[in-house]
């Protein structure tokens, strides 16, 4: 059998989250907790230090993170998680917002995660425009919620779900268009006569987000989710054929996926 061809990933695309790191050690994240500035915005308690480092011993948690800040997320319930965002002073702004989305990327494709949750006091009118551009939609408001040194506050809640996330995300419609692109090419390589895949950015966007998350070991999850759109689109479904190696029908053809890569099995 002919080697497989090989072609470079968009930059940025997979492994999106090249600037963030996950973290396991509170002592990293634990004094910008315990920032002055960050402290007060932390907990709805209004005094003591916070520490991290028991709820960084449950892996089911996940700790994002650049130098100066990051996001904690903390598994309510399987694929729910609500997130705390901790910058120090000196990296908000756009590198914090960056950093936010590509975690927030991450959390999708890398985890079983299928919402974000978040709380904002309402005299915390900067985390609320955040949340927002973030992505987050209002899903309600209660009164009287967050405790305060000058005494209680009203607090929204906002919520980003994965079918409002992955219609706008960044880098998605170029990973699909890469994968369309390398199927081609494999397909010419083992003499195929199967079809060329004409273009369709809202395909692409769907195959972009199920591969990234194929590729970073979420298999079920990244088959299942596109099999859900392409049952509403008209596309055919895909399958799981073997885990070891990881070998998936396509339909038009069957892939083996190496790390970041595909070669189409010449069977099809």
């Amino acid at each position: 059998m002919s080697a497989s061809t090989v072609m470079d990933l968009p930059t940025g695309v997979i492994n999106s989250a090249d600037t963030i790191r996950r973290v396991f050690d509170a002592a990293v994240i634990n004094p910008i907790v315990n920032h002055p500035a960050v402290r007060p915005w932390v907990a709805a308690i209004p005094h003591g230090d916070i520490d991290l480092t028991d709820a960084l011993a449950d892996e089911r948690n996940v700790l994002l993170m650049i130098d100066g800040g990051g996001i904690f997320f903390a598994q309510l319930f399987p694929g729910i998680y609500e997130a705390h965002t901790q910058f120090l002073p000196s990296v908000r702004g756009p590198a914090a917002m960056s950093a936010t989305r590509e975690a927030i990327h991450w959390m999708f494709t890398r985890t079983d995660a299928m919402e974000i949750l978040t709380k904002v006091p309402q005299h915390n009118r900067a985390a609320d425009l955040w949340a927002r551009a973030s992505g987050g939609t209002l899903d309600f408001e209660r009164a009287d919620a967050w405790q305060t040194e000058a005494g209680l506050v009203s607090v929204r809640y906002y919520a980003l779900r994965y079918a409002d996330w992955v219609r706008k995300a960044a880098g998605l419609v170029e990973k699909g268009a890469w994968f369309h692109d390398h199927l081609e090419a494999e397909k010419t390589r083992i003499g195929s006569r199967n079809a060329v895949h004409g273009d369709d950015p809202a395909h692409d966007r769907h195959v972009g987000a199920a591969v990234e998350m194929i590729m970073a070991g979420q298999v079920i999850k990244g088959v299942s989710l596109y099999n859900r759109w392409a049952a509403f689109a008209g596309y055919v479904p895909i399958g799981v054929v073997s885990f070891d190696p990881l070998t998936i029908d396509i339909g038009e053809a069957l892939i083996r996926i190496t790390g970041a890569t595909f070669e189409v099995l010449p069977c099809q």
